[in-house]
């Protein structure tokens, strides 16, 4: 990873960690911290500033939507707008006191050397497959498209949730000569950081004791694989699994998912922890400001992953039996007003397209592999049997009930997931709604802390029987289980190393210098390219410029390559392209094809000489 993507991600980082700490602290004192003074400490607001920047970044969305494309289009309005949101909060921004730097830093060290190394040794932590449609949706936006796209000309429509790309935009614009490339990199580091501190936060609502195990827990505790593998090694692919669902991308265990690249599963599991703690907090208080809080922050879970908001609209349900009694039905409304209206950003033209064009269609080739339970159980290692002791724990602590809910609901949930995968239930295109890949993260979430409570329960009985029990106990429970991450660590950076299984984004064709990074300054949403012989090159001009693509082949799909979300829509794309296609106003063709003297740019891509040619120029 070059130098300059290294401190470009880090001053996103920074920034826009610093707008989101002055918002999401400023939420926190003005609606939240009078109900809960006990229940606000350091990793509370560490995970309203993330929350905090996820809210920034909507808010700049929504006011890009109404300018017509002109907040991300254009370099100002964000860094003014931060400024603002900054000097207005600026007495809501915490100083640190009484932080534990010591284990701060450790903790750091072990997950950036577990989590971050396969990144700098591969020169990126990107990866094909949904990434590039990220990058390229994103671009749109910064081209100044109201919303994003898509690649097909003239047919497309955004039904994607915006959360990830509207992060990734504000972000871009706070640091100026950045590029969505560089955001991916940076939503990595909040990704590693965020997991951990949802777990911790919703330990600490049962016991104040336990942040730090269930931390730990989210980030260190993988399974037993490792053994069987007796070496460093990483599946990229879960169809390729051999050592049951450990050491395995996309496992039922989420401490494989903090390994890059950075998804919006990820960044909405990070939110969906902090509306499950916020929903807890709220069903103690008798303010409807404070609920309509905890539901907006339900909303927002949506605008990252919709699948990950329907375990959020089921907790903020299960929520209601924690409210008084006189109080539950208006906590319900206002909340689930705030949640609905929040969601509805998205979801209401979505909708709207839906019902004009035709419904939905099934574009997913195949969906990602989903894990027999006792598999999938087993692959979370020392984690479940320490849940398991965390779960009847609740009988004596009235704060971890919640908690205890919350797993019910999402076991549920799972089940029926379960079974939506045995029935072949399509749900009008949208299976991976009830996915089980999407729903094994906040079981994971949620046992990591009831593990965290564990541990801590554990340490305290065995100190009774001697000092040094309770500290040997800790040591031996996180080596164990950390022993897997840390070999799919060692095995992963050989794979980036390698620039194999789709980690190709730190190779010399995506210097600043290449031919398509060259190209693509050229290009922009409103471009219609033609390019011949590649359709590898195609795409990746899209994900670098958010340019419309003439022609494209997905060898997965028989027809509607491009991915158009809507039936009539799609249908009418068919249409075109099986009559004259579309016509482009660009052309990128092998050089020595060429009869263009004029070309805009010239280089190599995987190994041939390329060129850009504006037509009718």
């Amino acid at each position: 990873m070059s130098s300059g993507a290294i401190l470009g991600a880090l001053l996103q980082l920074i920034l826009l960690g610093i707008v989101g700490c002055a918002l999401g602290n400023l939420v926190l004192d003005r609606f939240v911290d009078r109900d809960a003074p006990r229940l606000v400490g350091g990793p509370e607001r560490a995970l309203a500033a993330i929350a905090g920047a996820v809210l920034f970044s909507v808010g700049a969305m929504v006011a890009h939507i109404i300018s017509g494309g002109a907040v991300f289009g254009s370099p100002w309005p964000v860094p003014v707008a931060a400024l603002g949101v900054v000097w207005i909060a600026r007495r809501h921004v915490p100083v640190p006191r009484h932080v534990p730097w010591l284990r701060l830093v450790i903790a750091t060290l072990m997950l950036a050397a577990i989590y971050v190394t396969p990144a700098l040794a591969g020169g990126s932590s990107i990866r094909t497959g949904d990434p590039p449609w990220h990058l390229g949706w994103t671009n749109q936006l910064l081209a100044g498209e109201p919303v994003p796209t898509g690649p097909a000309p003239q047919f497309s429509r955004n039904a994607y949730p915006w959360g990830l790309h509207a992060v990734m935009a504000t972000a871009v614009r706070t640091v100026p000569g950045s590029d969505p490339l560089v955001a991916l990199e940076m939503l990595h580091l909040v990704v590693l950081a965020g997991i951990p501190l949802a777990s911790c936060c919703l330990a600490r609502r049962a016991c104040p004791e336990a942040g730090w195990a269930a931390a730990a827990a989210a980030s260190l505790i993988g399974g037993f694989g490792w053994v069987t593998a007796a070496g460093p090694d990483f599946i990229t692919s879960p169809g390729n699994a051999i050592y049951g669902a450990d050491l395995v991308a996309a496992s039922p265990n989420s401490v494989y998912e903090l390994f890059p690249p950075a998804l919006p599963r990820e960044l909405g599991l990070v939110m969906l922890g902090a509306a499950g703690w916020l929903i807890l907090t709220s069903a103690s208080s008798s303010r409807h400001n404070v609920w309509a809080v905890a539901g907006a922050a339900v909303g927002l879970v949506g605008l990252v992953s919709v699948p990950l908001f329907v375990t959020a609209a089921l907790w903020l349900l299960v929520g209601t039996a924690f409210v008084a009694r006189g109080l539950r039905v208006r906590w319900l409304i206002t909340s689930g007003a705030a949640a609905a209206a929040i969601f509805g950003l998205w979801a209401g033209p979505v909708a709207s397209h839906a019902a004009r064009f035709g419904g939905f269609v099934n574009i997913t080739p195949q969906l990602g592999r989903e894990w027999p339970l006792p598999v999938a159980l087993a692959s979370w290692g020392l984690l479940l049997p320490l849940a398991l002791i965390g779960t009847p724990l609740a009988r004596r602590n009235d704060g971890l009930r919640p908690l205890v809910a919350f797993a019910a609901a999402s076991a549920a949930l799972l089940g029926v997931a379960i079974a939506r995968g045995h029935l072949g239930w399509d749900l009008a295109g949208n299976a991976t709604l009830l996915h089980q890949g999407r729903m094994w993260p906040p079981a994971h979430l949620l046992a990591a802390a009831l593990a965290g409570v564990a541990l801590m329960w554990l340490y305290a009985r065995s100190s009774r029987w001697n000092a040094w029990l309770g500290p040997l106990l800790l040591t031996v429970v996180l080596l164990v289980g950390a022993a897997s991450p840390a070999l799919a660590s060692r095995g992963l950076s050989e794979i980036m190393a390698r620039g194999s299984a789709g980690f190709q984004y730190g190779g010399d064709d995506f210097e600043p210098t290449s031919f398509p990074r060259r190209a693509a300054e050229y290009l922009g949403p409103g471009d219609i390219v033609e390019v011949r012989h590649s359709d590898e090159l195609a795409f990746l001009l899209f994900q670098l410029s958010g340019v419309k693509l003439a022609t494209y082949d997905d060898p997965r799909l028989p027809e509607n390559d491009l991915r158009i979300r809507y039936a009539d829509l799609a249908s009418a794309y068919e249409r075109e392209m099986d009559a004259d296609g579309f016509r482009a106003n660009y052309l990128v063709v092998p050089a020595p094809e060429a009869a263009y003297e004029r070309a805009l740019v010239r280089g190599s891509f995987d190994g041939r000489d390329w060129i850009l040619v504006q037509l009718n120029a």
